[in-house]
């Protein structure tokens, strides 16, 4: 195996958590208000719920080949040609959501934070920074985390505190006023982020408790997704379903509505903070995951050598991708989703489906028949 670190279950339950926030934490509320208006913290429990669903085929997925990545899987069960074409498939996934990450953060400072530094030189500085965690491996990416969790949490909740007494009941009215439609087409929508999670499959064989990493997959989206949710329904409450909707950052809109007497006010950079520390794990993940399956694919013997040429691929691509942040709105809304299923929920199921049969063609064929003396 390429790498050789191990991280115990714990350590993947904070790192699922993590990857489930991730940008989310800044984007979601947008598309989903506009699907589902003034219902759309019904939208996010539903997305919860179906997800739970995903996060099922990836466990059983996983358990086809525990000590195998989605790569080395598909060659052991397709074949060495056909498996590394569905391997470049899913790679290119993992390539176009990395640049889409390094994307989010470009937009998100040349708009909001530093708007006169170039879009090039924010995404340069942020993907060196994750080529640093990526080389120095998966213990060291998941032991980061677990180190900066506490702190995410700590934010999380002095920033949905403070929220409190903006909130509006009237905005969240009339429940179901546009019907169940825009809830479900909300909810399609919102698919797009925890189908994301396929990613781990290169992450998972590493784990070291089989039984307890599964608990820990529904353990930490969870909790992800329940942040998620209050997020989603904190804008809403507080920003109403319109606003919410047309804005590109709601959740940097919440920071600016808290208000607390004369000295606690515009503390927006609380939500910066969480969403840059939540990006940038998610972000390394998913270089990490990309630069160890092109070596698998490769043939390589170290996936670090990898790592420098990648980054001169995601930085260029990552700016050429789209010409604004209104073509990538548009792109989550109508293609994220179903590119996603396509990668991570019909493919996986496709070689579990075969891999489950293979398995039961060669028991039997192992099995010798019992000749009985009289």
């Amino acid at each position: 195996m390429l790498e050789k670190g191990k991280i115990n279950a714990g350590e993947f339950l904070i790192l699922v958590t993590v990857f489930t926030i991730g940008s989310a934490i800044l984007v979601a509320p947008a598309p989903v208000a506009k699907a589902a208006k003034q219902d759309a913290w019904i939208t996010a429990i539903l997305t919860t719920l179906i997800s739970l669903f995903f996060i099922f085929i990836f466990n059983k997925v996983s358990a086809l080949y525990p000590s195998m990545t989605y790569v080395d899987g598909n060659e052991k069960i397709y074949g060495k040609w056909v498996g590394k074409i569905a391997s470049i498939l899913y790679l290119f996934y993992v390539f176009f959501i990395t640049c889409g990450q390094v994307r989010d953060i470009g937009d998100f400072f040349t708009t909001e934070i530093l708007v006169e530094t170039p879009l090039q030189m924010i995404m340069i500085i942020f993907v060196l920074t994750c080529l640093i965690g990526v080389r120095l491996g998966l213990e060291v990416i998941c032991r980061s985390v677990v180190i900066f969790f506490p702190w995410i949490v700590m934010l999380l909740f002095i920033l949905f505190l403070f929220l409190i007494p903006q909130i509006k009941m009237e905005n969240i009215q009339p429940i179901f006023g546009e019907g169940l439609k825009p809830i479900l087409k909300g909810s399609y929508v919102n698919w797009g982020n925890p189908l994301q999670l396929g990613i781990l499959f290169m992450v998972m064989p590493y784990v070291t408790n089989k039984t307890e990493m599964k608990k820990s997959f529904y353990k930490g989206f969870l909790i992800g997704a329940v942040v998620i949710t209050i997020l989603i329904t904190l804008s809403i409450l507080v920003l109403g379903a319109n606003l919410t909707a047309r804005q590109s950052y709601p959740s940097y809109m919440l920071g600016k509505k808290i208000a607390i007497g004369t000295f606690i006010q515009r503390v927006e950079v609380i939500v910066a903070i969480i969403w840059m520390l939540t990006l940038y794990f998610k972000t390394t993940i998913c270089y990490y995951a990309l630069s160890l399956g092109l070596a698998q694919v490769l043939g390589l013997k170290s996936y670090k050598i990898l790592t420098f040429p990648l980054a001169f691929l995601i930085i260029p691509f990552s700016i050429f991708m789209s010409p604004n942040i209104i073509i990538i709105h548009q792109f989550i809304l109508t293609a994220l989703t179903p590119y996603s299923l396509t990668i991570c929920v019909f493919l996986p199921l496709l070689l579990l489906v075969i891999g489950k049969v293979k398995k039961h063609l060669a028991s039997k064929a192992t099995k010798k028949p019992v000749n009985r003396i009289n």
